[in-house]
């Protein structure tokens, strides 16, 4: 199932003349379950890609929209982002295949059919926050973190003296 999911992100170079080429590629669930230890739960998009291919390597420009099913880092709830971007990765004609950076790779000369799927991947899960935090949650937490700010400015004399007056309450009752 892999490979059948995975071939419709192939070109064929062979058959491609120097110059300027565009593809379009569907994103489904089925595309993000090929990879392991995957980030994304389910997604939905699509990825464009414009090749400037010439003698000696080939310019690929991607421009990625994904709806990406992702899991709450506080409260666990499943939640829907959207994510776009636009990349760009130089790919080299050489004797081996390599990466050479996060920008520029290498393949064989001879190499005829060159897979998209892994640079498609590799930049949505780049565009995935490090920490995933579900919209309706994410204007509290900004209010929590300003909290904690305000306290952690606080000396330990100012924070001793600053009480919250149910506890002076609670303190009654003890005695």
């Amino acid at each position: 199932m892999k490979t059948k999911v995975l071939k419709s992100f192939e070109i064929n170079l062979s058959r491609l003349k120097n110059g300027i080429h565009h593809f379009q590629f569907e994103l489904a669930p089925d595309f993000f379950e090929t990879f392991e230890n995957n980030l994304v739960e389910e997604g939905y998009g699509k990825a464009s890609l414009v090749m400037d291919k010439s003698e000696s390597m080939m310019a690929l420009n991607f421009t990625i929209e994904v709806d990406i099913l992702l899991i709450c880092d506080v409260s666990i709830e499943s939640y829907r982002e959207s994510l776009n971007c636009q990349k760009k990765h130089i790919v080299k004609f050489g004797l081996t295949s390599e990466e050479l950076s996060d920008e520029i790779s290498t393949i064989d000369m001879g190499m005829q059919i060159l897979n998209v799927s892994g640079y498609i991947y590799e930049f949505v899960s780049l565009e995935i926050p490090m920490k995933k935090v579900h919209p309706r949650l994410r204007g509290q937490e900004r209010a929590d973190l300003v909290y904690k700010d305000e306290t952690s400015s606080l000396s330990d004399q100012e924070k001793e003296n600053k009480f919250d007056p149910r506890w002076e309450v609670l303190k009654k009752i003890k005695l």
